[in-house]
């Protein structure tokens, strides 16, 4: 069979797969639809807890930014003074499967839970805000009781929560990638999308994130869809921006230390292409890229083979492949680097406006008959 009747066949075969997800990705938008309609007619209500509550996420499956969106966000309202604790889901740790809710930080700069067991995010983001609490657990009514009865939060920041329904929130700040903002416009199981677009009116912020990686004219067109789901929405753009190298140890490197060096990279998460990218473009000479899937959990035999490939090698990676490495990558190893990226957004004095005006309006919102915060609620 020549080229052109694999290539025939090979798009046959995904036309047949997206015709028999059809049917799925509709019943997962009509189920989505009745789930939240008793919400919406104020028949089922949200958990409100008893200060502002902050989230960041997307309507889409996979990476937008929103680890490095959540560390910018909890450093610039902790620059402003303001107590702050994170949660996040902790997705890959053990916990997932305990229930409840674990305290990973408590803002004094010291990890009580290992990637292991509260996941890659969370112990990233500890060791980015240092001094703010973290906390993880699948139930954020059940995290965010805790944060308010251990540490007295001005706000709450929820890492990837938009679709956690149950609480109450007063802010979403929603990334979408400027590349393809609503992937191909079909929900899972078809397209990427866990929400359709419409439901991004209710956003407060959106971020459109990589906006470095398309044309001006493309960046305008993703503005224009935005502006047309969620009128209302401030609106920015941001780019990742590679910052430095930080070693197993602690250790930092500037950018520009591997440049031109031959390395191994491997990544884990959910845009390894993105990463690879990044290398490219920071010049370093790729020997091999491995790339594994989103939050992979790695095991000493699937890390020594890794090591085999080059035992005298330079090794680089993404800083949350690091968190779930620590354990593993032995202390005789070949040198492995992670590399750190932050977010830049674009016009960053307004997007710092619009997060302090919205904490300031919501504050005197504020009323006196929300729940205690050790009222612990029951899961649905």
């Amino acid at each position: 069979m020549d080229a052109k009747a694999l290539l025939e066949e090979k798009n046959l075969r995904g036309t047949l797969l997206r015709m028999a997800m059809t049917p799925l990705s509709v019943l997962h938008f009509v189920g989505l639809e009745l789930y939240l309609l008793p919400y919406r007619l104020g028949i089922r209500k949200r958990y409100k807890l008893p200060v502002p509550v902050i989230v960041i996420g997307n309507l889409s499956s996979g990476g937008t930014g929103k680890t490095p969106m959540a560390a910018l966000v909890g450093q610039l309202l902790r620059e402003q003074g303001l107590r702050v604790v994170l949660l996040s889901r902790g997705h890959g740790g053990s916990h997932e499967k305990e229930g409840g809710a674990k305290i990973v930080s408590r803002g004094d700069g010291q990890l009580l839970l290992s990637a292991d067991v509260a996941g890659d995010e969370p112990t990233l983001l500890a060791q980015l805000l240092p001094d703010v609490p973290v906390i993880v657990g699948r139930d954020r009514r059940v995290s965010g009781s805790l944060a308010c009865a251990q540490f007295a939060p001005d706000v709450i920041l929820l890492d990837d929560a938009l679709q956690f329904w149950q609480l109450h929130r007063d802010l979403d700040i929603v990334l979408l990638d400027a590349r393809r903002p609503f992937d191909s416009g079909w929900m899972l199981p078809r397209g990427l999308l866990r929400e359709p677009p419409f439901h991004l009116a209710r956003a407060g912020i959106v971020v459109l994130t990589r906006a470095d990686r398309v044309s001006s004219e493309q960046l305008e067109c993703a503005k224009r869809a935005v502006q047309r789901f969620a009128p209302r929405a401030a609106l920015f753009t941001a780019t990742h921006e590679p910052t430095g190298w930080v070693g197993l140890d602690g250790a930092q490197k500037t950018l520009e230390f591997f440049a031109a060096k031959s390395v191994i990279a491997f990544s884990g998460i959910a845009d390894g292409q993105a990463f690879r990218s990044t290398l490219e473009a920071l010049k370093l000479s790729l020997k091999k890229f491995c790339e594994f899937g989103d939050h992979h959990t790695y095991n000493i035999e699937e890390t020594l083979a890794l090591i085999a490939q080059a035992p005298q090698g330079l090794f680089v990676t993404t800083e949350k492949d690091l968190m779930r490495l620590r354990a593993l990558w032995p202390a005789e190893g070949p040198a492995l680097w992670a590399l750190r990226i932050q977010m830049r957004v674009a016009h960053g004095e307004s997007f710092s406006r619009n997060l302090l005006n919205f904490y300031g309006r919501t504050r005197e919102n504020t009323t006196q008959d929300k729940p205690p915060a050790s009222a612990f609620p029951s899961h649905d």
